[in-house]
């Protein structure tokens, strides 16, 4: 096994903190982030795809693709999970022994094809956490003479730092450990091993509910927002599979940015404002409400192998009635209440009301935690901002693209399993030379039923800040 090096550097998810100092557990058994994914996909049937997307203005050839497929297949996003043989101990990674090569697209696609054609590559390969793959990479030409490539991953084995941490050490042909710890004999886990997990899990699993039941209370936050909406009541269709609604637009980044600052902003604060904009155009929230938005953050540091290796932090988004159409439009209040939640955070100060019930939770056979998780509710809103990328994200295949998509795609969702998730949008922001892309997936099956009435949406919103939305 090649010796370890470190990830290259990665910004965090939103807003350009820097990476808070936690260090990674020194162990290859999954996390409690890495079993969300997993029981998302084993236990609810939904899992959770990431996408990203890259638009070539010239034609890439296959084998610099399948050259990086390669130098993936012998780093960290080519594992599996092994199952434990003891009750109550955690499941573990294991090397992958294969890939899955690059999959080309037999014809050329029309540009109004692209994003069908994404969608479809989810159904192409599918993934599984122990029989494999978790990861595979797909591209085709268009008529004209551009290329798509798509790189998709189950969140199971990836979040988006160790996703793009990944690619750009196979780009630079930088060798990385295949398991979160440098031992190999770290994937030779035994029934001794088990029991000796399942022990550890049990004693912090006790101390998680003597902690949770001293403080026994729940975040401000979910006293001061509206974002938890009522369980809706059944319907005849709730068993039919949903495509949620998906909306993906380029802009240039000078205005992009000089909207941000006539409002008093920054571009992080401008995705927030733009993504409760819609939620307030679709009619899922109200003008006057304060509305919960959750910033993802990467706390993945250098040589950190971890699967997912993500937190977040919440905040209050104030809305107006103005003109008679619902707008954020002081942008200052948003950087500060950001500033403020990522602050407390990078500190260790912020305390995070999940985490001494992790280890209970992630002890749970999955035949309890399944009727525990029918009625899991996700994000009313979700902004996740790459920023800039590094440029060997930008430009992989020896070419820079001329904009990327980065999105997450829960498969197999049906109405009535999004209505009672009461999830609003999920957003990803990305610059890609001077053009941005903002990915918007609305999770409200009546509010936005299709992907035409949400490109509506974000039009209108658009043009409110002085923008006009290029879709892909």
């Amino acid at each position: 096994m090649p010796e370890p090096v470190s990830l290259p550097s990665l910004p965090p998810a939103s807003l350009g903190a820097r990476p808070a100092p936690f260090a990674p557990e020194p162990t290859n058994r999954l996390t409690y982030d890495d079993e969300v994914f997993l029981r998302s996909a084993t236990v609810i049937g939904v899992p959770v795809v990431n996408q990203t997307a890259w638009r070539f203005p010239t034609e890439i050839p296959v084998e610099a693709v399948q050259e990086i497929v390669d130098e993936l297949a012998v780093g960290p996003l080519n594992r599996l999970v092994v199952r434990p043989k003891i009750p109550g101990a955690r499941s573990h990674w294991v090397p992958a022994t294969r890939a899955e090569p690059v999959h080309l697209h037999p014809d050329r696609i029309e540009r109004e094809e692209v994003v069908a054609w994404l969608d479809g590559t989810t159904d192409e390969v599918r993934f599984d956490p122990v029989e494999g793959p978790l990861w595979a990479f797909f591209m085709a030409h268009t008529a004209d003479g551009g290329t798509v490539v798509a790189y998709n991953a189950s969140h199971i084995v990836c979040d988006g730092g160790m996703k793009l941490g990944a690619l750009i050490a196979a780009v630079r042909r930088q060798p990385l450990s295949r398991l979160p710890v440098d031992d190999p004999s770290a994937a030779e886990v035994t029934r001794k091993d088990d029991w000796r997990d399942a022990r550890t899990m049990a004693r912090a699993a006790v101390r998680g509910l003597r902690a949770t039941r001293k403080t026994g209370r729940l975040p401000a936050l979910e006293a001061q927002c509206s974002s938890l909406r009522p369980v809706p009541p059944p319907r005849p269709d709730d068993d039919v599979v949903h495509e949620a609604a998906n909306a993906s637009a380029d802009c240039p980044v000078d205005e992009w940015n000089a909207a941000a600052e006539r409002a008093g902003g920054t571009s992080s604060a401008l995705q927030i404002a733009i993504s409760v904009e819609v939620l307030l155009e679709a009619g899922i929230v109200r003008p006057g409400e304060p509305v919960k938005m959750s910033l993802p953050v990467s706390l993945r540091g250098g040589g950190d192998l971890r699967a997912n290796a993500t937190s977040g932090v919440s905040i209050a988004v104030e809305a107006e009635l103005r003109d008679g159409v619902g707008r954020v439009t002081d942008l200052a209040h948003i950087r500060e209440r950001s500033r403020k939640e990522l602050s407390s955070l990078f500190k260790g100060t912020r305390p995070d009301p999940t985490a001494d019930l992790a280890p209970l939770a992630q002890m749970i056979p999955d035949r309890i935690a399944r009727p525990l998780l029918k009625d899991v509710v996700t994000p009313l809103g979700l902004a996740s901002n790459l920023g800039r990328p590094d440029p060997d994200f930008v430009a992989p295949f020896g070419v820079a693209a001329d904009s990327i998509l980065i999105r997450g795609l829960a498969l197999g969702a049906t109405r009535g399993g999004l209505r009672r998730m009461r999830g609003g949008v999920t957003s990803w922001w990305c610059q890609t030379g001077e053009t941005c892309n903002l990915a918007i997936r609305a999770l409200d099956p009546d509010a936005v039923p299709d992907s035409e009435r949400l490109e509506e949406i974000v039009t209108n919103v658009y043009g409110r800040w002085g923008l006009t939305p290029g879709f892909w």
